[in-house]
């Protein structure tokens, strides 16, 4: 048995336990075939940035999450993700900007119809995603929310329209899918500037960052309103913004000699233009014809 035993080792192992071999002598850091690539470690730029993503990640805020749980015959049932349903219910309504549980409610379902995938079960990966996106809008009241609840959906269709589109088999389907997709895209940029306008409540800032003024220039920097008579009745010009005032220095406007600029075509002659002088009075062109009808003499 010990024969057969040494025996088996050499076949197995090219050499028994006891006896080194040339070639593991000579290279003893190869590593195995089936063994994993050692993963090096992060460089120190890497390691800066990973501490500074922590941080941030840290800093933000939590989004709401949801369970999804299910019984034999029974609809799929929405409840809280942890033990605190009463702290839940107020993150879910915080996310949707209402104080209202039935709206907030009816978006959540509408929600979770949008972003469902061709099978009747609903992912609750999928739809705490949505659920986060909507968090991230941050809406304000009602009108936020349901706007915020479509471009979550916008968004979902329209990235299946592009898988579809990638994966077509034929030109046709190709043109089907993209030419859907760029629709829903362009409907989400829509989407994202009403949400602006909206916010922003219509009103339009410009920012001047750089603002330069040459030598004998004039600029003003700061809010100017200008004031006038929509009738133009009674507007006077020390009203107007470009009407000078006292402290306005005319120096910029001042004439500056110098040497004329001549033209490139040389001079000529003038032309003498033949005109009367004084007022004429204008001749009948009606007597010629009465001339004719009664004839010479």
């Amino acid at each position: 048995m010990a024969g057969g035993g040494a025996e088996l080792g050499e076949r197995r192992g090219g050499r028994q336990k006891g006896t080194p071999n040339k070639a593991t002598a000579e290279v003893p850091n190869i590593a195995p075939q089936d063994a994993p690539a050692a993963v090096s470690l992060p460089g120190p730029r890497t390691q800066a940035r990973i501490q500074a993503a922590k941080q941030q990640t840290k800093a933000r805020s939590i989004r709401p999450e949801v369970k999804l749980t299910s019984h034999e015959g029974q609809q799929v049932q929405i409840d809280s993700a942890h033990a605190d349903g009463e702290g839940h219910s107020f993150h879910l309504l915080d996310a949707f900007g209402t104080s209202s549980p039935p709206f907030a409610e009816a978006m959540l379902g509408q929600l979770a119809g949008v972003v469902r995938t061709r099978s009747d079960s609903v992912d609750e990966g999928s739809l705490n995603a949505g659920l986060a996106a909507v968090d991230g809008i941050a809406p304000q009241n009602e009108a936020e929310a349901m706007l915020a609840v479509q471009m979550a959906g916008t968004h979902s269709v329209a990235m299946e329209m592009l898988r579809k589109a990638k994966f077509a088999t034929s030109i046709p389907a190709l043109q089907e899918y993209g030419n859907l997709a760029t629709k829903l895209l362009r409907t989400y940029t829509t989407q994202m500037e009403c949400l602006a306008k909206v916010r922003r409540r219509g009103e339009q800032k410009v920012t001047v960052e750089h603002v330069h003024v040459y030598p004998g220039g004039q600029a003003v920097v700061g809010n100017i309103t200008q004031t006038g008579n929509r009738e133009g009745v009674g507007a006077e010009s020390d009203q107007q913004s470009h009407a000078p005032t006292r402290s306005t220095d005319f120096s910029a406007l001042a004439y500056a000699p110098g040497a004329s600029v001549w033209s490139h075509d040389p001079l000529r002659e003038a032309v003498s233009v033949s005109c009367g002088k004084g007022p004429e009075p204008m001749p009948d062109a009606r007597r010629d014809q009465r001339r004719r009808a009664r004839g010479p003499g």
